[in-house]
């Protein structure tokens, strides 16, 4: 027998994928692989411009298209899940202030810098701890503290270039 052990009336302060408020914001089409969670970072997929994937141990900064916005067009599955399925169209933010999924070990604050991760299973959620080797540091930034495993994020639209290693940069 099945018996709810807590209750709460607070209600969360906002849900993966949605907007953070109605500032100026910019949200561009992509194709799916199918399987991306809303609130989720995505990085480019095989054609770039067209299609996303989660990101990989290869991604990197400049790889990073944007996060997976909930457009509230997912219907939900048997088990309540609203994940997008392959091939359809998806709206990922790429300027403006949106609820990520966070990581276990994520501890955001305001303004604290906002890194992806690229690896396991939280492959895609954003996190504020530094591992070089299984997370990327993008130019995002945190808004606020996490309600259970969201939490605000400012998306810049920066562009991030990253430069070949063997070339040499010269002022002449």
């Amino acid at each position: 027998m099945g018996v709810q052990t807590s209750y709460n009336y607070n209600i969360s302060k906002g849900i993966v994928g949605g907007l953070y408020d109605i500032s100026y914001y910019e949200n561009n089409t992509f194709i799916t692989p199918g399987g991306i969670p809303f609130g989720f970072g995505v990085v480019k997929g095989a054609n770039p411009g067209v299609d996303v994937k989660l990101p990989d141990t290869t991604s990197k900064a400049a790889d990073f298209e944007g996060i997976v916005q909930n457009g509230f067009t997912t219907m939900q599955d048997m088990t309540g899940n609203a994940i997008p399925e392959k091939d359809q169209s998806i709206g990922v933010l790429r300027i403006g202030k949106i609820w990520g999924a966070v990581g276990a070990s994520a501890e955001p604050a305001y303004d604290k810098p906002v890194y992806l991760i690229t690896d396991g299973e939280e492959a895609g959620r954003f996190t504020t701890v530094e591992d070089e080797s299984t997370k990327i540091l993008l130019p995002l930034r945190f808004i606020s503290e996490k309600d259970d495993d969201i939490a605000p994020i400012r998306v810049t639209g920066q562009i991030i270039v990253e430069q070949a290693a063997d070339k040499e940069v010269s002022g002449s």
